[in-house]
């Protein structure tokens, strides 16, 4: 995996605390679910490989 960057988004304060307290629920961090939400949207749409362990050789 390569360095981590900042991902800086707006949403609706509403939205954002409804998010905050479903992850509190689930015992995990807003910043866990929203990494989790992209490695699966990637994977559904294709560019799931960019996020793959590297294998020897290759790339």
């Amino acid at each position: 995996m390569g360095k981590d960057k900042l991902f800086t988004a707006k949403v609706e304060e509403n939205l954002l605390n409804s998010f905050k307290h479903a992850c509190a629920n689930q015992d995990t961090t807003a910043s866990q679910a929203v990494r989790a939400f992209m490695r699966e949207y990637t994977r559904k749409h294709g560019q799931a490989d960019l996020f793959a362990p590297m294998k020897r050789g290759k790339r």
